[in-house]
């Protein structure tokens, strides 16, 4: 189980930067294990006012077990707002920072993606995180087009049909060592295209409209 605290070690190894080409717009991602520069990155860019909803896409990654009912713990959580992308190393951060408890349960954020639900509770059970208000793009799909398939289909499909984008989904970068201590760069583009495409998908659905 994780826990917060509000001042933060110092970070020995403080963030990678990437610029993420997708489909001709590019996501500026950091990636990073840091708690000062996660709450840093979350108070900039996840802040809402009771006045203001914001939607967020939500995604996270976790070491694969081969082992039948054994899974290892969430290892990456990926926030994506409009073309920025935090990717947070949870599994190898010395502390979980306040501000992410903060944004999570903040109830003026909506948070996106494809089967979400089961996200929010491993995310609860591995470090206690609770997410205050979520929607699952494949319903919304569902509901909104009239096409009960949407709910099964993965975010792949989804935006292949919504979009009309490809989106590559490499198995052996979803298998790959997401514990690792510097994720790779293909490993980085895997994960903030997930994020990013959750954040397109949910604004589109949860404001009535899909656009670049």
């Amino acid at each position: 189980m994780g826990f917060y605290v509000d001042k933060h070690p110092p970070c020995k190894t403080p963030a990678t930067v990437h610029r993420v080409a997708i489909h001709n717009r590019v996501i500026g991602t950091i990636v990073t294990s840091c708690p000062t520069l996660a709450a840093s990155w979350i108070k900039s860019h996840l802040q809402a006012s009771r006045h203001h909803q914001k939607v967020v896409g939500l995604d996270i990654e976790w070491r694969p077990s081969f082992t039948r009912g054994v899974q290892n713990p969430v290892a990456t959580i990926q926030l994506c707002i409009k073309h920025c992308c935090l990717i947070f190393q949870l599994y190898r951060a010395p502390c979980i920072p306040k501000a992410l408890y903060k944004a999570l349960y903040n109830p003026n954020i909506t948070y996106t993606g494809v089967k979400i639900r089961g996200d929010a509770k491993k995310l609860l059970e591995d470090y206690g995180l609770l997410i205050a208000n979520f929607a699952d793009i494949g319903h919304m799909a569902a509901e909104e087009f009239d096409e009960k398939g949407f709910k099964r289909a993965g975010l792949k499909t989804l935006v292949k049909n919504l979009i009309g984008e490809e989106m590559d989904k490499p198995k052996h970068v979803a298998l790959s060592n997401w514990e690792a201590k510097e994720l790779t760069c293909v490993q980085a583009h895997y994960a903030c295209a997930d994020a990013y495409y959750s954040y397109k998908l949910g604004k589109g659905l949860v404001f009535g409209k899909l656009s670049s």
